[in-house]
């Protein structure tokens, strides 16, 4: 009975630290933006300079070079002040914990706003274990 349980023990203490090796999870990153376009307007067809063009969205976590994550699109010829601009990522791999998101104002040219000037705290969820087994006896 001995000898049966050292392989699957030894199995076990080889293989538990593959678990620690699994890389960050994918996560879709969903955004809502209130934004004033009474001064800089929205892009449209006929406009084309001069006007805003998108919104980036980076991750600022740590305060280093904010990676940008994806842009959302500024509404075509918008001349109010919006709100409820929404916009989501495709699959992005974020590690878990605390993460700093940022939302700029890019216009046509590609001048952009600072990414200090507007951020938001999520909490990113640890993804799931990539295989788990069960045994019931």
């Amino acid at each position: 009975m001995r000898k049966r349980l050292i392989p699957w023990m030894l199995a076990a203490v080889l293989l538990a630290p593959l678990t620690a090796w699994a890389g960050p999870s994918q996560h879709t990153v969903s955004v809502t933006l209130n934004y004033d376009f009474t001064v800089d307007n929205g892009c449209s067809t006929t406009v084309t300079s001069g006007c805003v063009k998108q919104f980036n969205i980076y991750d600022i976590t740590g305060g280093g070079t904010p990676v940008k994550l994806f842009s959302v699109s500024a509404p075509s010829g918008a001349n109010t002040s919006m709100t409820g601009i929404t916009g989501s990522s495709t699959l992005l791999t974020l590690k878990a914990g605390v993460h700093t998101f940022a939302a700029t104002a890019q216009m046509a040219d590609g001048t952009e706003s600072s990414p200090n000037a507007c951020t938001a705290t999520a909490t990113v969820a640890p993804g799931s274990p990539v295989s788990f087994s069960v045994t019931v006896q």
